[in-house]
C-alpha cells in the first residue's frame, strides 16, 4: 500500500469520525424544547448520561457540549441523544466543579436550526453509586406485580433484589439501609411468606413476631447509626379508593405505635411514651449521633371517619445507645398549630443539622395529596423552610439523603399526576437546593411509556451483598418465636 493511499484512508476515517458543527444553521433565538427539561440544573460528576429528546420532528440532531476541559459532540438520528457512557463519564470527570454548555441543532428538510445554549453545573460532590427502589403499579390496588430493584447511577444497569417472579403473591416494601450501606438492610414481605428480612453484616435472616410479642409485623424501619438497633412503627394501614372525584386513593393508620429492635439480643423494646392507645406514633428516625429518636405523632382518632382532620406533629425523644434506654420526656418540635399542616416522613441529614419532611393538609401517607410538598426543619435554630426550588404543583412524597449529605432523592408525580418518579437535587453548604433532575435513562422517553411507579428511593454506596435467591431461601423458612418484647425501657 502506497503512503499516499494510506494518508487518504486515514484522512477519510478521521473525517468520517469527526462531527463538524452544522454550517449555515438558522438561528432560532429560543431554547430547544426538550424532555426531560433540565435547563440550568446541577448534576453529580458520576451520573449516567442525561439523554434528552427534542420535542419536534427532526431527521437528525447535533449536540455539542463544551466545558473548561474540551468538548464532546455527536450527531444522533431523529431527535433523541444517546451518549456513550465512557465518553460522557470522562467528560464530566474532567469538568467537575464547573459549568458545561449545551449547543443543540436540529435537521429537518435539509435545513439546520440552531437553538440558544443552556448549561449544567457539574458538582464535585458525588452521588452514591446505587439507587434502591420498589416498582409498583400506580394505583396500589394490585401487588402481585412488583419488586425491589437496584440501579447503578453511573450507568443504566438495573438488577433485581427481589420480585414477584421469584416470590409470587408476595408484597415487598419498606426497604431501609443503615447509613446508605446495604451490608445492614431491612425490608418487609407481606402476604405469602410474610416477615421482615434482615441483612446484618452481609448475612440474611428473617424476623417474625407472632407468639411472644403482641404484634405480628412491623413497618417503616430506621437504623441506628451503630447498626445495633432498628426503630420500627407498628401500623394498621388501610386504604380507601373513592368512587367519585379526582382523588384516586388514600392510605391511613387505624392505629400505630413504635418499638425498637435490639439486633444482637433479638428483642423488641419500647416505652409508654411511644406505645400508647391515646396516640398514633409512626415514621421513626434516629439522629446521626444515635442519641435522639425523631418521630411523628397525632392524637388517636376514629378512622377513616377523621381522616381529613388528623394532623401529625414532629417529636423527639432522647435515646441512650449504651444502655438501650429511652428518656421519660418527649419534646414536641413542630405542631399543626404552627404550620396548619400535617407532616410525615422525617429524614435527617448525615450532619444532623436538617430534617426534610413532607407536609400535606392531613394524614401521614401523602402519596395522593396533590398539595404535598417538601419542607426542611433546621435542628439548630428550629426554622422551617418550604423547599420551593424542588417542589411542584403535584405530589412530593418519600425522600432520602446521600451518604455525603449533598444530594436529596425524592418521589414526585409532577410528570403526569399519576406515576411516581424519582428526582435528584443538590444541596450546597448554605442549605440551598438546586433545580431537580429526573433519574436518567438510556432512552429519554422511557418514563413516558413505563407503566410502574418508582417507590421509596434510597441511595446506597454499593450493591446489595446477597442474591435474590439467598433472600428467597431465607424468606421461605420460618424463624419465628425468637423475638421478645419489653415495654419498660
Amino acid at each position: 500500500m502506497s503512503k499516499l493511499l494510506l494518508v487518504a484512508i486515514l484522512s477519510f476515517v478521521f473525517w468520517s469520525c469527526s462531527k463538524p458543527v452544522p454550517e449555515n444553521a438558522v438561528e432560532t433565538g429560543i431554547l430547544p424544547t426538550i424532555f426531560p427539561e433540565t435547563y440550568e440544573t446541577t448534576i453529580p460528576y458520576n451520573i449516567a448520561p442525561i439523554n434528552f429528546k427534542v420535542n419536534e420532528e427532526a431527521d437528525n440532531i447535533f449536540v455539542s457540549i463544551k466545558g473548561k476541559s474540551g468538548k464532546i459532540e455527536d450527531t444522533f438520528s431523529e431527535n433523541k441523544t444517546n451518549w456513550g457512557i465512557k465518553e460522557w463519564s470522562e467528560f464530566l470527570a474532567e469538568n467537575k466543579g464547573d459549568s458545561i454548555s449545551f449547543f443543540v441543532y436540529t435537521l429537518q428538510n435539509e435545513t439546520w436550526k440552531k437553538y440558544k445554549s443552556f448549561s449544567y453545573f457539574v458538582s464535585p460532590d458525588p452521588v452514591d453509586d446505587y439507587l434502591f427502589y420498589r416498582l409498583i403499579t400506580p394505583g396500589y390496588q394490585t401487588w402481585n406485580k412488583m419488586g425491589l430493584f437496584q440501579r447503578q447511577l453511573s450507568s443504566f444497569e438495573e438488577s433485581t433484589i427481589l420480585d414477584n417472579k421469584i416470590m409470587p403473591h408476595s408484597c415487598m416494601n419498606c426497604h431501609t439501609l443503615a447509613a446508605n450501606n446495604p451490608d445492614n438492610m431491612v425490608f418487609h414481605i407481606r402476604e405469602n411468606n410474610s416477615g421482615t428480612v434482615l441483612i446484618k453484616d452481609g448475612k440474611v435472616q428473617k424476623l417474625e413476631s407472632k407468639k411472644e410479642t403482641p404484634f405480628k409485623s412491623v413497618s417503616f424501619p430506621y437504623w441506628h447509626p451503630s447498626a445495633k438497633y432498628i426503630a420500627f412503627s407498628i401500623n394498621k394501614v388501610r386504604q380507601v379508593f373513592p368512587s367519585a372525584g379526582s382523588e384516586r386513593a388514600h392510605a391511613f393508620d387505624m392505629g400505630s405505635d413504635m418499638v425498637i429492635y435490639d439486633v444482637d439480643k433479638e428483642e423488641y423494646f419500647t416505652s409508654p411514651l411511644l406505645y400508647a392507645d391515646e396516640a398514633f406514633e409512626s415514621f421513626p428516625c434516629f439522629s446521626p449521633d444515635g442519641r435522639s429518636l425523631y418521630f411523628i405523632t397525632a392524637p388517636a382518632a376514629p378512622m377513616p371517619r377523621e381522616l381529613r382532620n388528623i394532623q401529625y406533629s414532629l417529636c423527639r425523644i432522647d435515646f441512650d445507645p449504651e444502655t438501650a434506654t429511652l428518656s421519660e420526656k418527649v419534646d414536641t418540635l413542630i405542631t399543626p398549630k404552627m404550620t396548619g399542616k400535617s407532616l410525615t416522613m422525617p429524614r435527617i441529614s448525615p450532619d444532623g443539622k436538617n430534617i426534610v419532611l413532607t407536609f400535606s393538609d392531613y394524614g401521614n401517607f401523602p402519596a395522593y395529596n396533590e398539595e404535598a410538598d417538601l419542607y426542611m426543619y433546621n435542628v439548630q435554630d428550629s426554622s422551617i423552610t418550604r423547599l420551593d426550588a424542588i417542589n411542584s404543583n403535584q405530589v412530593e412524597s418519600y425522600h432520602s439523603w446521600s451518604s455525603n449529605g449533598r444530594w436529596l432523592v425524592f418521589s414526585s408525580r409532577r410528570m403526569d399526576g399519576l406515576f411516581m418518579n424519582t428526582y435528584f437535587a443538590h444541596i450546597d453548604e448554605n442549605g440551598e437546593f438546586s433545580k431537580p433532575f429526573l433519574l436518567p435513562q438510556k432512552d429519554p422517553e422511557f418514563h413516558k411509556s413505563f407503566l410502574f411507579s418508582f417507590n421509596l428511593p434510597e441511595l446506597s454506596i454499593k450493591p446489595i451483598p446477597v442474591s435474590a435467591l439467598q433472600i428467597e431461601k431465607t424468606a421461605k423458612q420460618s424463624e419465628s418465636d425468637k423475638q421478645k418484647f419489653d415495654t419498660t425501657h
